[in-house]
């Protein structure tokens, strides 16, 4: 019996060794993994999600001063519309992008004030409370008409001799002549002595 229990204390042994070296190796895999997910930082955060759907393109249309935007509901698999959708203007040629406006689904349009004097394109990028979406695809570029130029008046310099100016009857009243004629000086009155 005695090598029975030698045997037995010798795989208890071997069994104990493998759990040890089994634990501690998963501990060190955990110790990595904590340390790969440990943050740094506090706040909010945004992030994009692969199940997030694509924007729709908005449809731009120029109205007087402003450019109006229309575009499709973005949703789910599942059917559900995102909660709400936030445009961008990008000047032609240009990859900064400037936010015009944040809207809350199921409203699926905005304007924007006059943009800049080039060509600008809009995105739809869909949201879902901190979740962000792809970017649709570009509008149609859009450029806004110009002003119309007022008209230039030009008023003439004032000359040194004025110019007549038309009366109202057909026979004009002779004006008086502008240069004085001698008077005689007054007669001196006589006095009461």
């Amino acid at each position: 019996m005695p090598r029975r229990r030698s045997r037995q204390t010798g795989f208890r042994l071997l069994i104990c060794a493998a759990a040890v070296f089994t634990t501690s190796s998963l501990s060190a895999q955990n110790a990595l993994a904590a340390g790969i997910w440990k943050t740094s930082v506090t706040g909010s955060a945004v992030g994009q999600s692969a199940i997030m759907p694509i924007g729709k393109p908005p449809t731009a249309t120029v109205l007087e001063g402003s450019v109006r935007l229309d575009w499709a509901p973005s949703t789910f698999a599942t059917g559900k519309e995102v909660g709400g959708y936030i445009v961008k203007r990008q000047v032609l040629g240009n990859t900064d992008a400037v936010q015009i406006c944040t809207v809350v689904a199921p409203l699926r349009t905005c304007q924007d004030s006059k943009p800049p004097d080039q060509q600008v394109v809009y995105v739809v990028v869909p949201s879902q409370q901190l979740w962000r979406g792809p970017a649709s695809p570009p509008s149609s570029p859009v450029t806004m008409p110009a002003a119309p130029i007022a008209a230039t008046v030009v008023v003439p310099a004032a000359t040194a001799t004025p110019l007549p100016s038309p009366s109202a009857s057909p026979n004009p009243t002779p004006s008086p002549d502008p240069t004085p004629s001698p008077t005689d000086p007054p007669s001196p009155t006589p006095s009461a002595s």
